[in-house]
């Protein structure tokens, strides 16, 4: 019997006996990591008799509930149960999956669909906020259409998106923040396009179709697809899922090009007035004045990342900073985008380079997790 046999042998046993699944969780690194995710495939909690979706809950070495959630990723069957810690330097901590009564979380991350504004998307956590357009928006006396990314500047952890819809002032700062990024028909704040034979192609239309795969209260996701568009004489076609967990400043996103058998991919930032720029191993930074205000001093500075792991970093190029890399047909290309505000808990250019390349480690050296041990 072979290690992995033994550990799910022991793993079944103390299920059954104790009526919870035991879940130790590993910070290799020697920096400390906070809203870290640990995420188990809803298939190890087979051994739970009866544990399902309202029901199952986290317990950390303290018996103190965690907050959890359920993740669906659009199927109509669990597929994982996902939480989050904070862990010190070379940490080990000890979590209990069991039945129980669930708490009430309070949620934050969120997204939804904005028909009341041209068929805008729109997503946020407790530090960050975006939005991109939807097909509506062509037809509208603005007829834009850009694959480009809105940053919505945040200097609450409060979830703002319905609030600044429904007010319909987002341009102005009510004490949480605004919409003073200027996208135009660019990435904006972190989209990708192919790049090929020394220009971006852009797609002939904004989203197609939209579908909400998991709502909080600790990620959200959404699914998007685009019709298929010209890239140097050759159709493709591009479904995009954004995931934005809670705690981060960074989304995830996986991009699906087809089409093409090998297809270079560029993901980046429009550039406007740049005043710093940093970058590492596929990954880079920038800190820029507010682009879309009356006012740029007072409404501070914004700050971009983006992290592509094996990309070319191309500083200013097409008006862009562009991370670069080759992806073939259907295959996944996923890439973090990041942002933060100098008014909203990012103090200068260094702490945001560092959280950059900070974040970077992280997602090459993630928590190690066991279970039942």
């Amino acid at each position: 019997m072979n290690y992995k046999t033994i550990l799910w042998a022991a793993a079944l046993a103390l299920a059954s006996c104790t009526g919870g699944l035991q879940v130790e969780v590993t910070n290799p690194s020697q920096t400390p990591r906070t809203a870290q995710n640990v995420e188990i495939a809803w298939s190890e909690l087979a051994s739970l008799r009866g544990l399902t979706p309202e029901n199952a809950v986290v317990l950390d070495g303290n018996r103190a509930q965690v907050p959890s959630q359920v993740i669906y990723a659009g199927h109509e069957e669990p597929q994982s149960l996902l939480f989050q810690t904070d862990a010190a330097p070379g940490e080990t901590l000890r979590f209990t999956i069991r039945k129980g009564e669930r708490e009430e979380y309070p949620s934050k991350a969120y997204g939804r669909q904005v028909p009341e504004r041209y068929d805008d998307y729109a997503w946020e956590n407790d530090k960050v906020a975006y939005r991109l357009y939807g097909p509506a928006l062509e037809t509208s006396p603005e007829k834009l259409i850009t694959p480009g990314i809105d940053v919505w500047v945040k200097s609450t952890d409060r979830l703002v998106i319905d609030e600044r819809y429904a007010r319909g002032q987002y341009h102005h700062d009510y004490g949480d923040g605004m919409d003073c990024y200027k996208v135009g028909v660019t990435l904006g704040a972190g989209a990708s396009l192919p790049f090929v034979a020394g220009k971006l192609w852009p797609m002939g239309h904004n989203y197609a179709t939209q579908r909400t795969l998991d709502n909080g209260p600790i990620r959200t996701t959404v699914e998007l697809t685009y019709a298929p568009f010209d890239v140097d004489g050759t159709q493709v076609s591009l479904v995009k899922i954004i995931t934005l967990d809670a705690g981060t400043r960074f989304t995830r996103m996986e991009n699906r090009y087809t089409g093409m058998d090998e297809l270079p991919i560029a993901a980046g930032v429009v550039r406007h007035d740049v005043k710093h720029f940093a970058a590492g191993k596929g990954w880079f930074a920038l800190c820029e004045a507010a682009s879309d205000s009356a006012d740029p001093v007072s409404d501070g500075d914004i700050y971009l990342s983006i992290l592509l792991p094996g990309a070319k970093i191309l500083q200013n190029m097409l008006g862009h900073s562009l991370a670069v890399r080759t992806t073939h047909d259907g295959e996944p290309l996923v890439y973090y985008t990041g942002s933060g505000w100098s008014k909203g808990g990012v103090t200068d250019m260094d702490e945001w380079t560092e959280l950059t390349s900070r974040t970077a480690e992280e997602l090459a050296t993630p928590l190690e997790v066991k279970i039942g041990k």
